[in-house]
């Protein structure tokens, strides 16, 4: 129906089309129209949510999301829900489009800046992926999870809140490497944000997300168009 609003044609008239309609679905960058599909645009629709979640996550919507489904809100997990959940449905089409090559949770960065706002386990504030999964056994040791960066660093040291210091082995060698990153890092006088890594300006835009999917999921052509 789509495709025949924009031709200016009816359903009883046929009606010659000279360019394909995933290619006039396509990006201008990759050589087609630039339209875009419904599918990406509802799906950054549905993301718009996620960005607001991990951004926002003191609002109250967002504190309705987490005692409902955990802390950890089932982000970056697989999920089956045995009840509705339009929460979860999101969540859903957000790992599809990871198990493509589509992860687009990663990017989201928070940029430090009193470290009061930013969780010290559970953000990618210093690398790409957050300590608790690049240090799980060190996360195992924590007893206050969701410490922020700042209370972390006020701490006469980064084992202070473990359930016991690491020693030996594995577990002291990730706490000299985490050890080792965390003390290059210098708090400064300001509030914590986010940014988003496909805009220049680091603000989410649909746009963005939009382009993305239809730019991985849409045919190329080997020609641009004018």
């Amino acid at each position: 129906m789509r495709s025949l609003f924009f031709i200016g044609a009816e359903l009883s008239i046929k009606k010659l089309v000279w360019v394909k309609w995933k290619h006039t679905l396509a990006s201008k960058d990759k050589g087609d129209l630039g339209v875009s599909s419904l599918f990406a645009f509802n799906r950054a629709l549905m993301f718009k949510w996620v960005w607001h979640f991990i951004t926002q996550g003191s609002s109250l919507w967002a504190r309705v999301i987490k005692a409902l489904h955990g802390y950890d809100e089932k982000i970056g997990k697989k999920v089956k829900s045995c009840y509705p959940s339009l929460w979860l449905d999101i969540i859903h089409e957000v790992e599809m489009f990871k198990s493509r090559g589509i992860d687009l949770v990663s990017l989201i960065h928070s940029k430090l800046g009193n470290g009061a706002n930013t969780s010290f386990w559970e953000v990618a504030w210093r690398w790409e992926s957050p300590f608790k999964s690049l240090f799980p056994r060190l996360y195992a040791l924590e007893t206050k999870k969701k410490i922020d960066v700042a209370s972390k660093f006020s701490h006469s040291g980064l084992d202070v809140s473990f359930r016991r210091p690491p020693r030996g082995g594995f577990k002291l060698q990730q706490f000299e490497h985490m050890k080792e990153k965390v003390e290059e890092c210098i708090l400064a006088d300001m509030m914590d944000r986010w940014f988003w890594a496909l805009e220049g300006s680091s603000e989410f835009t649909i746009t963005s997300v939009r382009k993305m999917i239809d730019d991985f999921m849409l045919p190329k052509v080997s020609s641009k168009t004018c």
